[in-house]
C-alpha cells in the first residue's frame, strides 16, 4: 500500500468517524423526545438523517461507488435541513474532503 493509498484510507475513515458522530448526535436528539416535547417533522428528519448517514458510513468503509454521491446528498440535506453555522462548516469541510482527486478515484469518480 503506498503513501496514497494509505493517507486516502484515513481521509475516509475521518469522514466516516465524523458522520458517526453527527448521526449520534441526531440520534440523541430523537431520544430526547420521550423527556421533552419535540415536533414530529424534526423526530423524522433526525431518523432520516441519521440512517442515511448510518448507510454512507457502511459504504464509505467498504468503498462502494454508491457511498460517494450519497455522502454529499446527505451532507447537502444536513446542512439546509438542520442548519447552524457549526454544523455548516463541518458540512462544508466533510465535502471538502470527499472531492480531494484520490478520495473520488477511490470510489471510481474521475
Amino acid at each position: 500500500m503506498t503513501a496514497d493509498d494509505q493517507l486516502t484510507d484515513r481521509l475516509v475513515k475521518l469522514v466516516a468517524i465524523v458522520l458517526g458522530l453527527k448521526a449520534a448526535g441526531l440520534l440523541v436528539l430523537a431520544a430526547s423526545a420521550a423527556f421533552r416535547p419535540v415536533p414530529g417533522r424534526g423526530l423524522t428528519v433526525a431518523l432520516i438523517l441519521a440512517a442515511g448517514m448510518a448507510a454512507v458510513i457502511v459504504g464509505l468503509l467498504q468503498s462502494r461507488r454508491w457511498a460517494w454521491p450519497l455522502a454529499i446528498t446527505v451532507l447537502i440535506a444536513d446542512a439546509m435541513i438542520v442548519g447552524g453555522l457549526l454544523r455548516l462548516l463541518i458540512d462544508v469541510g466533510l465535502a471538502l474532503v470527499l472531492f480531494q482527486p484520490p478520495v473520488r478515484a477511490r470510489f471510481g469518480l474521475r
